[in-house]
């Protein structure tokens, strides 16, 4: 096997030049995923114990700086994300997610596209709406099992959401970067 090359970016993550962001320096381009599955992410989280949710999550994240290349902004990726949200005790976390889907909502808006289902403050709002059910089903004895039920299905409903809204993106990326055959 060959020497792996790495690099540091601007924004100081390192990089594997073998790997996919060598699209971000303008080289060759890949076609983006649009069949993400939320049930598949969530079979595999679990198998993972989430460590394939983490996974997807900043691979969206990276074909997020690929697709809306144009405007200028950068997703942060995950080592910058992990360690700016421990910092800020979970806050920044809300704050990537906020900027990562206005950043597709951005892009659907001036793509034109029907496709723009949440922007950064609506899902924000959706992920407190399950951070509250979270807590409530730890203090609340009687209905604390529909809470949690609740919960886990307001959650996958906030991922699905997401998900179809990504898969959008993607595909007018590739309709716009490779016309009609990707």
């Amino acid at each position: 096997m060959g020497q792996i090359n790495y690099t540091i970016n601007e924004y100081g993550e390192i990089i594997r030049e073998d790997y996919f962001f060598s699209q971000v320096k303008g080289t060759t381009p890949q076609v983006l995923p649009t069949n993400r599955k939320v049930w598949k992410i969530w079979l595999l989280s679990f198998l993972t114990l989430g460590i394939y949710g983490v996974v997807v999550m900043f691979a969206m994240a990276k074909e997020t700086n690929i697709s809306c290349a144009e405007d200028g902004k950068h997703t942060r990726g995950f080592w910058g994300a992990i360690f700016l949200s421990i910092i800020t005790l979970g806050i920044y976390g809300f704050v990537w997610y906020y900027k990562w889907a206005n950043r597709e909502y951005e892009y659907l808006t001036r793509n034109r596209s029907q496709g723009g289902i949440l922007s950064g403050g609506s899902l924000v709002f959706l992920m407190l709406i399950t951070f509250i059910l979270s807590f409530a089903s730890r203090y609340a004895s009687t209905i604390a099992m529909i809470l949690y039920v609740a919960q886990i299905i307001w959650g996958i409903f906030v991922m699905s959401r997401y998900v179809k809204q990504h898969n959008t993106v993607n595909k007018i990326y590739n309709l716009n970067t490779f016309g009609q055959k990707a």
